[in-house]
């Protein structure tokens, strides 16, 4: 019973410590093309999801979404995902919803259970939908908490924070992976 206690204090004061790390890590600046961002607790760099437009302000049918690092760790600088990130990690799938105008259904590698789609409001302005908490909001941004000590890093649990569509208050639902 004793060492059960200690090593629920132990765990508490871990997620303590990565709670607290993760409110000092930096929120990339808004612009209006941008979409969402994911944290991770292996660091501060950010991968972030901007709307891709074309030059009237419309999405870019063929790849309505671009996807980027902000590297906090390495002077804050913008770095292209690696082909591994895309298709293992951090890529999105987007299908154009042909019975919508401007409206996407929108698939990503690191959350490839849940449906997300990208709309379009008005010309350099879109906006990413999502069920959280079973409730349609706009999402914000995901945390995903992850091992890292194997060879592969296994995801254990992502955290997403949204706006609900309706009541427009924020919204928030962990889903652990096991």
């Amino acid at each position: 019973m004793k060492l059960t206690f200690s090593i629920m204090i132990l765990l508490f004061g871990l997620v303590s410590i990565n709670d607290t790390e993760r409110s000092n890590y930096p929120t990339p600046p808004e612009s209006e093309g941008m979409l969402f961002y994911i944290q991770r607790n292996h660091n501060s760099n950010t991968i972030v999801y901007t709307a891709n437009f074309d030059e009237k302000g419309n999405l870019v049918e063929d790849k309505p979404v671009d996807v980027y690092w902000i590297r906090y760790e390495e002077d804050g600088r913008r770095m292209e995902l690696r082909d591994i990130e895309k298709l293992f990690a951090y890529g999105v799938k987007s299908t154009k919803i042909e019975t919508k105008e401007n409206k996407y259904k929108i698939k990503l590698v690191a959350d490839d259970e849940r449906d997300f789609q990208l709309v379009q409001e008005a010309p350099f302005k879109a906006v990413i939908y999502t069920l959280i908490n079973n409730k349609p909001s706009r999402l914000k941004h995901l945390y995903i908490f992850a091992d890292n000590s194997g060879f592969w890093p296994k995801v254990k649990y992502i955290e997403l924070f949204g706006e609900d569509s309706k009541t427009r208050k924020s919204c928030y639902e962990k889903r652990y992976t096991d």
